[in-house]
C-alpha cells in the first residue's frame, strides 16, 4: 500500500472501484512541518479555488477526491516546492494530515491526472495562477 498508509480499508475500496473518493478526515496532530500552509486555506476558498471542480473536472473513482489534487497543487507552491519532482523528497504522511488523508498523492498518481484533464504546468510559479485561473476566479490582463 505504500509509506504512510493508515486509511488501508478505504483504499482498498478504492481500488476495487467501490469508493467514489475518501473522505477529508483532520486529525488532531503537533508539529507538522509546513503546516502553516493550511492557514491560506480560507483565503485560497475566498478566491474561488474550488469553485467550479466538481463541474469543470472530473476523476474516475478512487483514493483522491478532485478537490484534494488542486489543494496538493495550491500548498505544494505555497510551501515553495519546485516541481512535482521535488515531492518525492517531502513526508507524504506529514502532508497526508495537512490534506485531511492519510497522505498525499505520489507524483506518480499527479503525472497521470495532468492529461487526462488537459492541465500543464511549465514553471512552479504558475501553479498557483494557473489554478486559480483555471477555476475562474481571476482573470488575465
Amino acid at each position: 500500500m505504500g509509506v504512510a498508509t493508515t486509511r488501508s480499508c478505504e483504499r482498498l475500496f478504492a481500488a476495487m472501484g467501490l469508493l467514489e473518493s475518501a473522505p477529508i478526515v483532520f486529525e488532531m496532530v503537533d508539529d507538522v512541518p509546513l503546516g502553516g500552509v493550511i492557514c491560506a486555506l480560507p483565503a485560497l476558498l475566498s478566491f474561488g479555488l474550488l469553485r467550479h471542480t466538481r463541474s469543470s473536472f472530473s476523476l474516475p473513482n478512487g483514493f483522491y477526491p478532485i478537490e484534494t489534487i488542486f489543494l496538493v497543487l495550491a500548498f505544494l507552491a505555497l510551501a515553495r516546492i519546485g516541481s512535482l519532482e521535488a515531492m518525492r523528497y517531502e513526508a507524504p504522511g506529514e502532508w497526508g494530515k495537512i490534506l485531511g488523508l492519510d497522505r498525499m498523492p505520489e507524483v506518480k498518481t499527479l503525472r497521470e491526472l495532468f492529461p487526462r484533464n488537459g492541465w500543464r504546468v511549465r514553471r512552479k510559479r504558475q501553479v498557483l495562477f494557473t489554478l486559480t485561473a483555471t477555476c475562474g476566479c481571476i482573470t488575465a490582463s
